[in-house]
């Protein structure tokens, strides 16, 4: 295939399109875009939107990413990213504990002595709007409704 020089022809998204679609025409086995068709490709962003590139020469965002990586070493923005840190603020909440002592409420669960007579329990966990967690394992049932309006009030 022969490349046209810049000063040749005007650059064109059809030109650049036909480009493709002959060597999507080649031959098996089939290879990897030559360079040149991507530089190409880069060109045209100055005259039209990417979306518009990528749909009419029918290629991903992830391979255009990659290759502008490559080709032109800006970073690939697709590649591997770090989990998003937590905000300084979410990150402080996360540490706080909140002590809740259920007899203060006036809500604790009296038994009998029965011993045949096994209470009722939960694990429960609450969110609030804030971010802050609370996770409690064994909550005995009559201290639910006390516990959640307490927390979220």
């Amino acid at each position: 295939m022969e490349a046209d020089s810049p000063t040749d022809i005007p650059l064109t998204l059809e030109a650049v399109k036909a480009k493709f679609e002959a060597w999507r025409q080649r031959p098996k086995p089939r290879k990897p875009f030559p360079n040149a068709l991507w530089h190409d490709v880069f060109r045209l962003q100055a005259q039209y939107k990417l979306t518009k590139i990528l749909t009419t020469l029918r290629l991903t965002r992830a391979q255009f990413m990659h290759k502008r990586a490559v080709l032109l070493g800006e970073p690939d923005c697709l590649a591997e990213k770090a989990p998003p840190k937590p905000s300084p603020s979410r990150a402080s909440m996360a540490t706080d504990f909140i002590s809740v002592d259920l007899a203060a409420t006036g809500v604790v669960n009296h038994q009998d002595n029965k011993s045949s007579a096994t209470p009722m329990v939960f694990g429960i966990e609450l969110t609030r709007p804030d971010g802050t967690v609370l996770k409690i394992h064994q909550l005995p049932t009559s201290a639910v409704d006390a516990l959640i309006h307490h927390f979220i009030a």
